[in-house]
């Protein structure tokens, strides 16, 4: 694997760059026509001469595809594509290949390229292709799969460790603090593994009341009930693909007894059901508990953890990984900016410091809340300080005394839905239903907040 390492300097503005083609082609002058003609379609790119320098670039920005000579000096296109690929598993890339380097090119695709072209070539014909591989990852990434941003160690490892185990059926389990991207890990799994295509299923044991916990996992026969309907469990939908067992550690014990059956014998038996269904499933577990603590206080069943065991991943918490921060603050903005159609080019130094000194006990699921807010706030193309509100400061200024903090948070909360909702309402022209959408609450809770801060 080939990495190659380059300080950030943290200036008092940083403008923030996405969608951008990479270009990578050693030969100056065909590069130069693929410039001429991305620039004469209105399409952004950068260009590099060597996949060192490519690396470089794709470590410091967002891109949306990659255009990749095959025969490049030093790392050649398939190996910066499998460097691409290891850490933006979704990242389009298309390769350019001469003529009697087709088998290359095709090897290339089922190593995770998007397509090839084959010199000479027609630039329309690729620009075609950039605009469909665009297009089709821009429809992905309105569902569930996003990209794993990091290059600290701990994340370095942990991708490795999950490549490793992709390629097998070996039980996984996830240990990390809730919001530390478990079920992006999950997800990277699947897709590098050879069920990729086939179902990967969600279960949240703790997002499901205890009652109705069993049959949302096994299904349950129709009749078991008075008005009951047959319905297939989550095991059951996951057949062939992966399932993904997330917070295992709020499982009840009486169930529990029976995911171990389902991981030792392969078969799975609806609630009122008497009929073993044969299952082909691969489970990946997740957890924010200490599973061996609970072991002991006989919270959970020895024999399932170690059955769960078997090939455990700690992803860290991002107070452990600073210098992923950065990134991460890009690569939300990037996302968000485009989804509420505003155009984010420069956030400050001051915001950026903030973001970087924070604890974050909520993790990245906490700092992406807090760009999502700071994109609803800002009323130009700068995030600034004043854009940045966190829920918990870690620094309380000195000379305050005698205050009550619960008020204090009241307020503060107050202030903050105030600030955001008036701001939603305002880009949907008012429109509540959209407002709601955006603000990804109930069109209820909506009305109700309107209601309560005379927003109507």
């Amino acid at each position: 694997m080939y990495w190659v390492k380059g300080q950030r300097l943290l200036l008092p503005y940083q403008k923030i760059k996405m969608d951008k083609i990479l270009i990578v082609e050693d030969n100056r002058n065909f590069r130069k026509m693929l410039e001429l003609n991305l620039k004469r379609f209105g399409l952004d790119f950068v260009s590099y001469s060597t996949g060192e320098d490519a690396i470089l670039a794709f470590n410091r920005d967002i891109f949306s595809l990659g255009v990749i000579d095959l025969k490049l000096p030093g790392i050649d296109g398939i190996q910066l594509l499998s460097n691409i690929l290891e850490y933006a598993p979704d990242f389009p890339v298309i390769i350019i290949t001469a003529y009697g380097a087709v088998e290359i090119a095709v090897e290339a695709v089922k190593k995770g390229a998007w397509d090839f072209i084959q010199k000479p070539f027609d630039p329309e014909l690729l620009i075609d292709k950039i605009n469909r591989a665009i297009t089709e990852k821009s429809i992905e990434s309105k569902g569930k799969q996003r990209r794993i941003v990091g290059n600290s160690e701990g994340v370095k490892r942990a991708i490795q460790l999950t490549k490793k185990v992709s390629t097998t059926d070996t039980t996984v389990l996830l240990l990390g603090e809730s919001g530390t991207g478990k079920e992006l890990f999950a997800r990277a799994i699947h897709r590098w593994s050879k069920r990729k295509g086939k179902p990967f299923v969600v279960l949240n044991s703790a997002a499901i009341p205890e009652s109705l916990l069993e049959s949302e996992l096994f299904g349950i026969e129709k009749g078991t009930a008075t008005g009951v309907e047959k319905r297939i469990g989550k095991i059951e939908q996951a057949d062939r693909g992966t399932l993904f067992f997330d917070e295992i550690g709020d499982m009840p014990l009486l169930l529990q007894s029976k995911v171990l059956r389902v991981l030792e014998e392969k078969t799975v038996q609806k609630v009122g059901g008497r009929k073993d269904v044969e299952v082909d499933v691969r489970m990946i577990c997740a957890t924010h508990r200490d599973l061996k603590k609970m072991v002991e206080n006989k919270e959970f069943r020895e024999d399932l953890y170690y059955r769960l065991n078997v090939f455990p991943i700690r992803l860290p918490p991002l107070r452990e990984r600073r210098e992923d921060i950065d990134r991460l603050i890009d690569y939300f903005i990037g996302i968000y900016s485009r989804k509420m159609d505003k155009e984010i080019e420069v956030i400050t130094g001051g915001a950026r410091m903030m973001l970087k000194q924070y604890s974050w006990k909520g993790n990245i699921r906490e700092l992406e809340n807090v760009i999502i807010r700071s994109i609803i706030l800002t009323d130009n193309n700068t995030i600034s300080e004043n854009d940045i509100i966190i829920a918990e400061p870690d620094r309380i200024p000195e000379g305050i005394k005698n205050f009550d903090l619960k008020e204090m948070g009241e307020s503060a909360r107050r202030t903050t839905e105030i600030r955001i909702i008036k701001e939603a309402l305002k880009q949907t022209n008012g429109n509540k239903a959209e407002a709601a959408r955006l603000l990804n609450i109930s069109y209820k809770t909506l009305f109700n907040k309107i209601n309560e801060y005379g927003l109507g």
